[in-house]
């Protein structure tokens, strides 16, 4: 029945196509849209924000934004993602990738350019594999950015509980989170679970390529559930995720928004991470900054300043990091940062050097020629 319902979808869809191709503007528009439909709606919630919250307004908060502090946001959003990085590479090497810090660092950094995109995250297995040439499959690898993800935000959520008592309603929010985390563990942990949502699935056709790949996330994933794992991960994390509570904070005080405390912060951000991150919108672009904008409203702060703080947290946290990346994307790809292929020459000069030694000088090659 599901795979019907698809195949009249798909087929609807590609008699839009052919239809549309036939026409060269209509054709052009249509490529666009197919290859950046989820990032053009998200550019267009980001600039509907704008528009509502007035764009002239908004430049007079930024024209008042307090220097220093905006200065102070750049170690900061650099720090987030170094924790990251370093709980990212605690995983990679308990399932067997060589790979040092530095190198997980370079991935982490240009997988954020990434970001934008429908599973930006997932990005970085192709470029992990290009900078070590491990043999691990992509299955496995994902299991490392899924346990590292899951872990990131189920902390960012606890952002809300200092103030659960004086929102009830949010308790009720806050308790569906912490189901639905228990659940997918539930799901990936308990074999019987994971091979029964394999099987669904595998009833879906278009997702049946996928199968070799899903089947070895689990082995790999419960690996990683080692305390020696665990701790360092959950360490790494937590640091993370208390750097981008700072980060939020400071962009709040940088436009003015003083009134707003560390708590408050948190709760507004890990609020709307939680509820953003249900869209299907890459990085919750436009509805993340309605949010924050819609929250600090509710603390006190004038709506210009409350989308900007929105905005300059956003710049730091994902656009500056993406033109970081950028600068590690290029350095992969022209080959700057590849491991593997280091190794291969160290390998091979030490065969030789060892295949030297064992020939012995020219002299003495001479002399056993002639013995």
């Amino acid at each position: 029945m599901i795979n019907r319902a698809l195949g009249r979808v798909a087929g609807a869809v590609h008699a839009a196509w052919d239809a549309s191709q036939r026409h060269r503007t209509l054709g052009a528009m249509a490529r666009l849209l197919k290859h950046h439909t989820m990032e053009i709606i998200a550019v267009l919630c980001l600039l509907a924000l704008v528009l509502a919250v007035n764009p002239a307004a908004l430049g007079g908060v930024f024209a008042r934004t307090d220097v220093a502090l905006v200065l102070l946001m750049l170690p900061v959003t650099i720090g987030t993602y170094l924790a990251r990085s370093l709980g990212w590479w605690f995983t990679l090497r308990r399932v067997g990738v060589d790979v040092d810090i530095p190198h997980s660092v370079a991935v982490e950094f240009a997988g954020q350019t990434m970001v934008f995109m429908p599973t930006g995250d997932l990005a970085r297995i192709a470029l992990i594999k290009e900078v070590t040439g491990t043999p691990r499959t992509s299955g496995e690898l994902t299991a490392t950015i899924a346990f590292q993800e899951l872990l990131f935000m189920t902390l960012m959520g606890l952002g809300v509980l200092p103030r659960v008592a004086r929102h009830p309603d949010i308790a009720l929010l806050v308790i569906a989170m912490v189901l639905i985390h228990l659940l997918i563990l539930t799901v990936i942990i308990w074999k019987p679970a994971y091979d029964w949502a394999i099987g669904l699935v595998e009833k879906v056709k278009l997702l049946r390529r996928f199968d070799s790949q899903l089947r070895s996330i689990r082995p790999a994933f419960v690996e990683l559930l080692h305390l020696r794992v665990v701790v360092p991960v959950l360490l790494c994390n937590a640091l993370a995720v208390f750097l981008s509570y700072l980060l939020f904070y400071l962009a709040l005080h940088a436009v003015g928004a003083n009134q707003v405390s560390f708590i408050a912060a948190m709760f507004v951000l890990a609020l709307s991470f939680v509820i953003s991150g249900i869209s299907l919108i890459p990085g919750g672009v436009g509805l993340f900054e309605g949010l924050l904008t819609v929250l600090v409203i509710a603390n006190g702060v004038p709506v210009a300043a409350g989308a900007a703080a929105g905005l300059l947290f956003r710049g730091f946290n994902d656009v500056l990091m993406a033109g970081m990346g950028a600068v590690f994307l290029v350095l992969i790809r022209r080959g700057h940062l590849h491991e593997a292929p280091s190794r291969r020459r160290g390998a091979a000069s030490g065969e030789t050097s060892t295949a030297r030694s064992s020939a012995g000088t020219p002299r003495e090659s001479q002399e056993a020629r002639r013995a």
